[in-house]
């Protein structure tokens, strides 16, 4: 799941937020069908203007299934002047992404991406951009896994479009959160896309925030369940993929 506004830096909130765990997390056999959810609102200028929900579902100790819903809509009176509503649906197998299909309105601008692991090397298709492949280790834009940080690329996940950024680790920092704010360490990211992101110390994403059109669009936690089965994927799982933290 953060790619609305502007084309070049188009950050589908799809984060938003996909991988999962190798050997050596332990988990009991009923709860690897049981699904975990992080949900936030998401703010422009302080005004709530939608949510970004992501839920995990583990299917077996090596596979995972993401699934990411962001709706958002700005008013002006009784009129809405900007509608954005992104789906994003992956398959991780062994800390890669197995597939991915997402599909966006933006304000009417509709887009389709499908990727695809094909002979240990991913397929790309996108509307409106010429079919390409990429490393096997490449990550989307949907920024829920904390090894974000560690990527030089990225699948833009709403264009299908391979963008280039750099991360920095900014510092430690409080974010809000329910029941009270939570510790976290804050990254920029620029190039081809300017956005921060906030990481607790389990790895989870915790907040969000980036300019667009001269205005503040910021994410604030709402809701975070069955925390263990998304924290150990990313502590066990995505660290371990070359080139991330």
């Amino acid at each position: 799941m953060v790619q609305w506004f502007r084309t070049s830096q188009v950050i589908v909130l799809s984060m938003l937020l996909g991988t999962l765990l190798v050997s050596g997390w332990a988990t009991p056999a009923a709860a690897l069908q049981e699904r975990s959810r992080l949900a936030f609102d998401v703010f422009l200028d302080g005004s709530r203007i939608g949510s970004h929900n992501i839920s995990f579902r583990r299917e077996s100790p090596d596979s995972m299934a993401v699934e990411i819903d962001i709706d958002l809509e700005v008013k002006f009176g009784p009129f809405t002047v900007f509608d954005y509503e992104h789906s994003n649906r992956t398959e991780w197998k062994n800390g890669q992404l197995w597939r991915m299909r997402s599909v966006t309105d933006d304000n009417g601008d509709h887009h389709e991406v499908a990727a695809d692991r094909t002979r240990g090397e991913l397929q790309v298709n996108a509307s409106g951009i010429e079919a390409y492949t990429a490393s096997p280790h490449i990550l989307p834009t949907t920024y829920w896994m904390a090894s974000t940080v560690g990527q030089s690329q990225l699948i833009n996940s709403q264009t299908g479009e391979r963008i280039d950024i750099v991360v920095r680790e900014v510092g430690r920092e409080k974010v809000p959160a329910p029941g009270g704010p939570i510790a976290a360490t804050r990254y920029e990211m620029t190039g081809d896309l300017d956005i921060n992101l906030w990481y607790d110390d389990n790895g989870i994403l915790v907040g969000l925030a980036f300019r667009a059109r001269g205005s503040d669009v910021t994410y604030r936690l709402t809701d975070r369940t069955d925390e263990l089965l998304v924290a150990a994927p990313m502590r066990n799982l995505l660290a371990r993929t070359p080139g991330q933290f």
